[in-house]
């Protein structure tokens, strides 16, 4: 396993446009599992754990500390993903289904008045399935049902899958889903190539959008998406140095992007890093 992930770290991250991530801050080790990664304002970032850990945001300034954390109160962190706002709300996105079984999955909305205030909060809930999902799990060739990714756009809240089929085929689905509470039996809108290079490489572990152009990160590099005509079509390539389980990003320019990795044994990480890209 560590030569085949060693061999993906050479093959995969030092080839095209590559750029070196600028390292802010090393995590704490209560933030080392971190998932999902959005703005709650200017000069304040909004992440959380993944699966099984606390339902708690933690708030960060943009050098890295932690400043406050908040209790979600009537949730649990089955596999919390991503995170997205829209300036007055936040979402959290439970989400992961890595065995593509789940049949839980849903969205807390967390009002993000004076949550720097406050100790705890409670959320409404956005319950979701899939229409193209018959079987829990579905037969290897058909692992389209984890997700990973939340953006909000255009007044709806927009899924992006994490492929896992066998043979890998690297195609995403895109859902949108309302913001109101309710539950919501969604159907595909979109399938978009993220590529077929394998599950460490063109496997989408977040998203962000920017000015109608949407990133999709992986574990070695941002991959940037516009849509035309119907159609998801490819804007620019970004490979990262270092090489890491990365799983959380956010820009509010499509220049300056925020990410962060978990912390792995091998591929090391645990830290939060900042990225800047030219406009060309």
């Amino acid at each position: 396993m560590k030569l085949f992930i060693l061999f993906l770290v050479v093959s995969c991250s030092f080839v095209g446009n590559t750029q070196q991530l600028n390292t802010i801050q090393k995590l704490p080790e209560y933030l080392s599992e971190i998932s999902g990664l959005t703005f709650l304002n200017d000069t304040t970032l909004v992440a959380h754990n993944d699966s099984g850990n606390d339902p708690v945001l933690y708030f960060l300034n943009l050098k890295g500390n932690v400043i406050h954390q908040v209790q979600v109160t009537n949730a649990k962190n089955k596999d919390w993903e991503s995170i997205a706002s829209d300036g007055h709300f936040l979402y959290i996105a439970d989400i992961g289904n890595n065995n593509n079984n789940r049949k839980d999955l849903v969205i807390y909305k967390v009002s993000a008045t004076d949550i720097l205030k406050k100790e705890s909060v409670n959320a409404e809930i956005i319950e979701i399935s899939y229409s193209e999902q018959n079987a829990f799990p579905p037969a290897s060739e058909e692992l389209y049902f984890d997700a990973e990714a939340l953006v909000f756009h255009n007044d709806s809240l927009q899924i992006f899958t994490k492929c896992r089929t066998k043979p890998f085929d690297g195609i995403s689905y895109q859902y949108t889903v309302s913001t109101k509470p309710g539950n919501y039996v969604l159907k595909k809108r979109h399938s978009i190539l993220i590529g077929k290079g394998g599950f460490y490489r063109d496997a989408i572990t977040d998203a962000t959008i920017h000015n109608g152009i949407y990133w999709f990160l992986t574990y070695n590099r941002i991959v940037g998406f516009q849509l035309k005509e119907s159609t998801y079509q490819p804007y620019k390539t970004i490979h990262l140095r270092p090489y890491s389980q990365k799983e959380a990003v956010v820009t509010k320019d499509n220049i300056n992007f925020y990410l962060a990795d978990e912390k792995q044994s091998l591929l090391g990480g645990g830290k939060i890093y900042k990225l800047t890209i030219n406009e060309k």
